[in-house]
């Protein structure tokens, strides 16, 4: 009687992981996504399936990247917010140049309803909240401090202002129009601002 041969055990071939590049346009198919729902369908009505769908991407891995979505929708809107170098060292256009991302952003495509879904997001889950005051701090709230500081320096500006109350003369506004109005921001909103803002500190 022949001996039965034994088939060899066919290896398993290793799963191959994602490379850096894959991951890098799934993530930003991801944030393409997110920007898309936010302004279709808002913050409170987001749809991580949806985004999922669009983005031709499993739960599992936007869950994965982002565990709270608010954070995913900070990233999304904060893309958008490309930095603006002032043209000269005047003041005002300084000042100015660290609204001009929020002022430029709002009005192009649907970048208003966007960042009003993400700051909707920053007021309702705690990690988008704590997100979105770490940007305000390093892109606005340092800058200013460093600009209002020489201007002080010089006697331009009053030197017993307030830091934050001056955030808040600058931006507010701006929260006001995206949020209760639900529109863009002005052309000339920056500049706007910034002269407002240096006049109720003048020394």
């Amino acid at each position: 009687m022949a001996e039965s041969e034994t088939k060899p055990k066919k290896k398993k071939t290793p799963r191959r992981r994602q490379g850096p590049r894959r991951s890098e346009a799934s993530r930003a198919a991801i944030l393409e996504a997110t920007r898309e729902e936010l302004a279709s369908s808002g913050w409170r009505k987001l749809s991580v399936d949806g985004i999922a769908r669009t983005a031709h991407a499993s739960k599992q891995t936007i869950y994965r990247w982002w565990p709270a979505t608010g954070n995913m929708c900070m990233e999304a809107a904060t893309a958008l917010l490309q930095p603006a170098s002032p043209g000269s060292t005047d003041p005002v256009e300084r000042i100015a140049s660290l609204l001009m991302p929020f002022e430029t952003a709002t009005r192009t495509g649907n970048g208003h309803a966007v960042l009003r879904g993400a700051m909707m997001a920053a007021a309702d889950e705690k990690e988008a909240g704590e997100t979105w005051r770490g940007w305000l701090k390093a892109n606005v709230r340092a800058p200013l401090r460093l600009i209002l500081a020489e201007l002080a320096a010089k006697h331009k500006v009053r030197r017993d202002y307030d830091l934050d109350e001056a955030v808040n003369l600058l931006m507010a506004p701006a929260w006001h129009n995206l949020l209760i109005m639900r529109a863009p921001l002005k052309p000339g909103f920056s500049t706007e601002q910034a002269q407002r803002l240096l006049k109720l500190l003048q020394a």
